[in-house]
């Protein structure tokens, strides 16, 4: 198959999976309280799904070397079909508390699997005059995938039932393991007679030897960064802010106003992705964008500290998104160029763990902050601590620089 098809099959497998993933975030918590579970332990199942990525991306950095994309991605959206049919037995068993947290445990094992199998295929199957362009399909894919999953959960639930959801969201899976299996067995062509590919744990350990290595552990300070910030500390406090300042669009309460500003930060930072990607590609050095979109980054988090119209709130959240989602995909490309193919599994497994650490605490961390300092103390915070990233954007392009004169 060629590459360029390639490509996008790894995107609209990875579009199914998010789909599936994300269907149960407005059914979760109502269901929860109407088979009688207590708040906290919905906080509990809900959070099992990330709790499990954290767990086994090292499994699935480690097993993608054997596997292959083809069977990795494959395994992965069987993994979260299964997941979503416990949702299902939970609605019809007397333990529906341990059903709920199990599927959810289960569907984060799929996810583990299916994001890094994505990347490091992707990574595989591009190099530095296309791999910027390769990786935005691919968060383009994972972006859409968030809405596209809250508004198909939440219509199938309201329209049909909450099990009607969830045997969709399996079904859904399902397609993208069909499609998992049309992926070349390999993302490069065989390797020469004599050229072995190292165990999992030599290439974890060569990772840290790497003469690349300032570039990888910047990747991951940054996937740590922006979970911590954007995916943690902002999207669980815009509700928050909205409901402070009483703001309001086509008469929804908070939640629903929240709601939109953050579909608005997701729909833009998939948008514009790939255009992002094309201009990545014409650059030599990849940390060059980093300054902008940090700058960027910070402006957003400065905007919404100060926003007291929803008009300001919008374009916070547009200019949140655009910046956040860019910072990855530059740090992805960085990955794919700093590595050999026998590492990019466990690179993009340190990547995703950094970030899943990231989006524990940030949650956790952003929601105290505000209630204790205040949301606009908050958000000034997240935008100092952006403008501080921009010494380790420095000391990367440096070591870019560098590197890019030794070999000219």
């Amino acid at each position: 198959m060629p590459r360029l098809s390639q490509s996008f099959l790894i995107a609209a497998i990875t579009l199914a999976g998010g789909i599936g993933a994300g269907l149960v975030f407005p059914i979760m918590p109502a269901l929860g309280l109407e088979l009688g579970i207590p708040g906290f332990m919905i906080g509990v199942i809900l959070s099992a799904n990330r709790v499990s990525r954290l767990l086994f991306n090292f499994v699935a950095g480690g097993l993608y070397a054997r596997l292959g994309p083809r069977l990795t991605m494959a395994g992965a959206l069987a993994i979260e079909a299964v997941g979503m049919v416990m949702f299902s037995v939970a609605l019809v068993s007397a333990w529906p508390t341990a059903w709920l947290l199990a599927g959810r445990f289960v569907n984060g094992i799929g996810m583990a699997f299916l994001v890094i199998g994505a990347q490091a295929a992707v990574l595989a199957g591009s190099d530095h005059t296309n791999r910027g362009k390769r990786t935005a399909a691919f968060r383009t894919a994972f972006n859409a995938s968030i809405p596209g999953g809250l508004i198909l959960g939440g219509v199938l639930a309201d329209t049909y039932s909450n099990n009607a959801a969830f045997l969709v969201g399996a079904a859904v899976s399902a397609f993208g393991m069909g499609l998992a299996f049309l992926l070349d067995g390999r993302s490069r062509p065989p390797e020469p007679p004599g050229a072995r590919k190292t165990l999992a744990q030599d290439s974890y350990r060569s990772l840290f030897t790497s003469p690349h290595r300032v570039a990888l552990i910047a990747s991951w300070i940054y996937s740590f960064f922006v979970f911590l910030t954007v995916q943690g500390a902002l999207l669980s406090t815009l509700v928050l802010l909205v409901q402070e300042r009483g703001m309001s669009v086509f008469g929804l309460d908070a939640q629903g106003t929240s709601s939109i500003a953050m579909t608005f930060m997701v729909g833009a930072a998939a948008l514009f992705t790939f255009a992002f990607g094309s201009v990545l590609d014409r650059l030599r050095l990849r940390s060059t964008l980093l300054f902008p979109c940090l700058i960027g980054l910070a402006l957003g988090f400065f905007c919404l500290a100060q926003a007291q119209s929803v008009g300001l709130l919008f374009f916070g959240s547009v200019l949140t998104g655009l910046s956040y989602n860019f910072i990855t995909v530059a740090m992805m490309a960085l990955l794919g160029d700093t590595t050999t193919e026998a590492q990019h599994a466990p690179a993009v497994a340190v990547f995703q763990s950094a970030g899943d650490v990231g989006g524990i605490i940030g949650p956790m961390l952003g929601i105290e902050l505000a209630l204790h300092w205040g949301i606009a103390p908050l958000y000034l915070s997240l935008g100092g601590l952006t403008l501080l990233c921009l010494l380790v954007a420095l000391w990367l392009w440096r070591h870019e620089r560098a590197i890019a004169f030794a070999n000219s």
